[in-house]
Formats: C-alpha cells, structure tokens, sequence
C-alpha cells in the first residue's frame, strides 16, 4: 500500500511537470547576453518592447519597436510575417512572457523573452538608448 501511494504522488508530480513546461515551451526564456547576440546575430530578429510609451521613452533596448497593447503587436507580427524571429521584452519579464504566449496561442510561433526584463538588463550595465 505504502508504495501504491509513493507511486500516485509521483505519477501525479510528473504529470504536473508535464502541464507546466508545455505552458512554457512556446516563450523560450534568454539571459541578457543571449538575448542580445540573437539580437545582434540573427538578421531575422526583431526585438520588441512590450511597456508603456512613457517607459519606452526613459530608455530601451537599441533598435526596439514599442508595442504597448496586444492589437500594436499583432499589427507588428502581421506586417513583418511569421518567420522572424520575435525577442520580446518588458520591466521585469513577466509580461513579455504573456505577450508571447498570446503570439503563440493566435500564430503558433515561438518567441523569446529577455530573462528578467529590462530592470536586469540594466542591472549588468547592459546599453540601453533614449
């Protein structure tokens, strides 16, 4: 009986490990130095900021585009297409991570999201323009 229930618990525990990296899958998660040698690199990227105006204009990542609502970004996907490469960013990372996870769900791309947002990008002393 003892290992009946040691075996539930970890079945269960793998089945919700599974439901977990299927919800992260589709928004890959890059340090800062990753993020930018993608940005750098790949001439496909396109590297967005999904903050507000005013947080955009204190300072971003050289070369981002500014899309503060969901519509900007979906009007952002449908004019560049589908087979970029999207890096995504915002203050702490949370949202670009739902920003890509929305992109996910409605184009069934993978995106990229800076670790941490832009607050850790600065942290390491990472350039940022105005």
């Amino acid at each position: 009986m003892k290992y009946l229930k040691i075996a539930l618990i970890v079945f269960f525990a793998l089945i919700v490990n599974q439901n977990v990296f299927a919800q992260v899958d589709t928004v890959q998660v890059l340090s800062p130095k990753q993020f930018l040698r993608v940005a750098k690199l790949n001439p496909q990227a396109v590297v967005i900021d999904v903050r507000l105006k005013k947080d955009f204009k204190k300072g971003h990542i050289d070369g981002a585009m500014l899309a503060e609502t969901s519509d900007k970004l979906y009007q952002i996907i449908d004019s560049l297409g589908e087979r970029k490469t999207y890096l995504l960013y915002c203050k702490y990372g949370e949202r670009s991570i739902a920003a890509g996870k929305m992109l996910f769900k409605k184009y069934k791309i993978k995106v990229c999201s800076l670790e941490d947002g832009l607050d850790y990008w600065k942290e390491l002393k990472m350039e940022i323009v105005k």
